[in-house]
């Protein structure tokens, strides 16, 4: 499912993943010898998520897409991202966003199909 930016929460993610890398080498430094876990498939994680959602029940399809924005936003920049004061407010704008744009309602909806 191809994401597009929008123009609205582009520059607030460009923000965000700035601060978060500062804060990343900042943990980087102090965690140097500290072993490293495996990180699990990101493409693995969203099919868990999407698993079973009924695509005609409007309710799940949201909540579904809110759980799969949060999971890439988390994957692709980290989980310090959650720290960051406007996390729930960027998250709210991209699912609002993509909600509101059809071609990426279809997307959604064609994404869950392929898992399911």
């Amino acid at each position: 499912m191809p994401i597009d930016r929008t123009s609205l929460s582009t520059p607030l993610i460009a923000a965000v993943r700035a601060e978060l890398s500062r804060r990343g080498e900042r943990v980087r430094a102090g965690n140097s010898g500290a072993p490293a876990s495996a990180p699990r498939s990101l493409r693995a994680e969203v099919a868990d998520l999407v698993r079973g959602v009924d695509t005609q029940d409007q309710v799940a399809m949201r909540a579904a897409r809110r759980r799969v924005i949060r999971a890439v936003l988390l994957a692709e920049l980290g989980a310090e991202l959650r720290e960051y004061s406007q996390w729930q407010p960027m998250l709210d704008t991209l699912v609002d966003s993509l909600e509101a744009n059809e071609e990426h309602r279809e997307a959604f909806q064609a994404l869950i199909r392929s898992v399911t």
